[in-house]
């Protein structure tokens, strides 16, 4: 929605100040920046792919038994009542109905909407007012805050936003989701909460379509997906997670970590402690799950990773043990990277043909959080237990390299969460990105030379952001 009168100069220096930001920002506070530019929607021609019963059947009468389990499952889980549809739509909140909303931005001009970035404020206090989570508006071109939107849930997390080619109507709304599991649904022209819904009781990610018609949220605790109609918040089907696991003498419902949208007609869902990627045919009106990615199958050529947990050996040729981040490596989606935390790797999958293409070794418990993506190039990924970067060839699918921390951050003493995209050609500094290192020793920032695949030096500026300093 940028203004027809902006040129590539405006262009470069609007997205070189959002990348700034949101490094500056977000990891000094705690939080994250994350910009309202949208992504271009690219649908491709897909191929059908036979469904792969054997997986699919056992998850299917997981599911279907799932009503029938006892009050007290035989596994340790919260919030068993959210199950139940009708405790979900009993929770509802309806704050402001959405024709009453005004039918241009409040704040600030419409064609400058890219400007405009929300705050994510896991946990926003002030003296005289509860300690609650927040989405606060900022003024990009401006740096003020235009408005801060309150009792947003505890620890708000993540937000999501509509694509280019969605109806304006839709194109407004965002969705948010805190870990207590409320489901927020944001104005992005009056700066407001429309509505509210609460799914669970831990709770991580939320996303929708890309033709704005439904939406989907995951909570940890019960361990379950909830699909709702993207204008009314209505319930429209309830999906457990249950999985089997080497881990795990029993099935039990699985925590779940992040949500995918492809533009291959797919949601890709995490399911950790089953060890699971499931693949929701968002198309169809009955939501089926068609395929299921899991921990130690799938990749027939690769040579696998080994690890150890508790003096037992695996091998990983699947998606890897605690599932937790997806990230696309095209614009549709068809080649994600998942994360597997507990095996340190992270697996490249082909979501059209329902294959994994390789495994790579990373470092420590990787955590890319949204990655930094070099399009047709790199996919970096930050580690929480380790100082160290890794580096996938998109061409091979492979490493490319690992980039140690700068000596500022002793790479033995923890790592990050979050990187931010290069920035881009014209810019200064040019081809940079920016890595935090939330819990290493020395916490701060550093930048990466996406070209040379380095430590940036010498920077424009000092590179090393540290406290005090």
């Amino acid at each position: 929605m940028a203004s027809p009168r902006e040129g590539p100069t405006d262009r470069s220096r609007r997205d070189a100040l959002k990348a700034l930001t949101a490094a500056a920002a977000g990891f000094a506070l705690g939080s994250w920046a994350v910009s309202l530019a949208r992504e271009s929607t690219i649908i491709r021609e897909v191929r059908e792919v036979p469904r792969v019963e054997r997986r699919v059947e056992i998850v299917e009468r997981m599911v279907e038994a799932a009503p029938e389990l006892p009050a007290t499952p035989p596994f340790n889980k919260k919030g068993y009542e959210y199950l139940d549809p009708k405790t979900i739509e009993g929770t509802l909140r309806v704050l402001r109905q959405e024709d009453e909303l005004p039918r241009k931005p409040t704040a600030y001009n419409v064609n400058d909407l890219d400007w405009i970035a929300i705050l994510i404020e896991s946990r926003f206090h002030e003296p005289g007012s509860e300690m609650v989570g927040s989405y606060t508006f900022l003024d990009m071109r401006e740096f003020k805050v235009l408005r801060r939107i309150r009792n947003a849930g505890d620890r708000v997390h993540i937000v999501r936003y509509g694509k280019e080619d969605m109806p304006e109507h839709k194109r407004r709304f965002a969705f948010g989701i805190s870990r207590d599991c409320w489901v927020s649904k944001i104005d992005l022209y009056s700066m407001e909460l429309v509505r509210q819904v609460k799914i669970g009781v831990d709770c991580r990610s939320v996303n929708m379509d890309p033709q704005g018609r439904y939406i989907i949220a995951t909570s940890k605790q019960p361990g379950h997906a909830v699909i709702m109609d993207f204008d009314t918040m209505k319930v429209l089907k309830v999906i457990p997670f249950l999985g089997v696991s080497p881990y795990f003498d029993t099935p039990m419902m699985g925590r779940t970590g992040a949500i995918l949208t492809t533009e291959l007609g797919y949601w890709l869902v995490n399911v950790k402690d089953a060890e699971q990627v499931l693949v929701i045919d968002y198309r169809d009106p009955e939501f089926p799950i068609v395929h299921v990615f899991d921990a130690y199958h799938g990749c027939r050529d690769c040579k696998g990773v080994r690890f150890v947990l508790e003096g037992r050996e695996y091998i990983v040729r699947g998606i890897g043990k605690s599932p937790h981040e997806l990230n696309k490596l095209d614009r549709a989606g068809r080649y994600v990277a998942v994360t597997g935390q507990e095996s340190s790797t992270i697996s490249i999958i082909d979501v059209k043909n329902f294959e994994v293409v390789n495994v790579v070794p990373c470092g420590k418990k990787p955590h890319p959080g949204p990655g930094t993506l070099v399009p047709g190039k790199y996919f970096l990924s930050n580690a929480i237990a380790e100082g160290k970067i890794t580096v996938i060839n998109l061409a091979t699918m492979d490493v490319e390299k690992y980039i140690e921390y700068p000596g500022d951050f002793p790479a033995n003493t923890g790592g990050g969460l979050y990187s931010t995209p290069p920035l881009p050609s014209g810019a200064l500094p040019r081809g940079l990105a920016w890595f935090d290192t939330s819990f290493n020793i020395n916490k701060g920032l550093f930048a990466v030379d996406v070209e040379a695949l380095e430590i940036a030096q010498p920077p424009p500026q000092r590179p090393i952001f540290m406290p005090g300093k």
